[in-house]
């Protein structure tokens, strides 16, 4: 049986608008107006246009951000966008450019914003895991370096395909941006979620993509990152085993590592991450979106 959304993780109202929130009859035109979108921080918004034949291709902007289209059919265009969670509320715009043979046009959808609830977690963990050593400072900031890079380039290809699936059996803790205080200390959100799982279960990939990381981090213990493309990533973190090399190509569902407690873990669980366009969105609000 499929893993759901933890009970007490915020689901965005762009959840229930899924897969066709814009059903233009003709291409996009600058004085077409839309509603304004609601989507909650840490949740991604699926936006589908319905186009004429002939149109080309289809590029967006939002937040500085690009945002790649996809075509889906002769006649539809497709992206996510994903709304980091410390992302500040408020309205606004997409911008959409498209082009049909010589001609092209413009147009801007508003988003709206609102505010998700994220819970408190305390933790009391050894001292030396919180208060960092210069030595130990200065590898976690280089590894934090080497995440910084990989996420600022992805594969302009779509090479996830249909629905995303949950990566391991087991029980989703529910802590997507939770508020760390850690030895009375406060520290970073969390962000990505834990599913509690038996040490050595498989860990399964989300979707298909490239391995663009492998590796053994002071946080994060034994970690892999694979890139979907269109500035789609997931992770994988705390693992046990890794079965995959930098470099490969894996297809969903395939096995590529099991669950573990490396890195600064209490127990066995995966911490199963997102970032979509540079966004930390929560991995169930992937899951919900309909794509196949």
């Amino acid at each position: 049986m499929p893993l759901q959304r933890p009970l007490n993780s915020p689901i965005g109202t762009a959840t229930l608008l899924s897969l066709l929130l814009f059903l233009l009859p003709t291409p996009l035109r600058a004085q077409d107006t839309a509603a304004p979108v609601q989507v909650k921080q840490g949740e991604i918004v699926l936006i589908t246009l319905s186009l004429e034949p002939d149109v080309e291709s289809v590029v967006g902007t939002f937040l500085n951000q690009p945002i790649p289209f996809f075509k889906k059919n002769a006649e539809e265009f497709a992206a996510m966008i994903g709304i980091d969670l410390a992302q500040p509320t408020g309205s606004q715009p997409l911008s959409v450019t498209w082009k049909k043979k010589e001609s092209s046009g413009h147009r801007a959808y508003p988003i709206q914003i609102v505010s998700a609830s994220f819970g408190t977690e305390t933790l009391k963990l050894p001292k030396a895991m919180v208060d960092l050593d210069p030595p130990t400072l200065a590898r976690v900031e280089k590894e934090q370096e080497q995440f910084k890079v990989i996420f600022n380039k992805s594969d302009d290809r779509r090479l996830w395909q249909e629905d995303f699936i949950v990566p391991t059996e087991g029980k989703p803790m529910g802590k997507f941006g939770f508020r760390r205080i850690m030895n009375g200390q406060p520290r970073n959100p969390h962000t990505g979620e834990d599913i509690g799982a038996p040490l050595g279960a498989p860990v399964l990939a989300s979707n298909a993509g490239k391995i663009i990381m492998v590796g053994d981090f002071y946080f994060n213990g034994r970690s892999i990152v694979i890139d979907h493309g269109l500035g789609l990533f997931s992770m994988y973190f705390h693992l046990s085993e890794v079965n995959v090399t930098e470099g490969e190509t894996v297809k969903k569902g395939q096995t590529i590592g099991a669950v573990g407690q490396s890195g600064r873990a209490t127990g066995p669980h995966l911490h199963w991450g997102v970032r979509l366009n540079g966004a930390r969105v929560n991995p169930f609000s992937l899951i919900e979106k309909k794509l196949g």
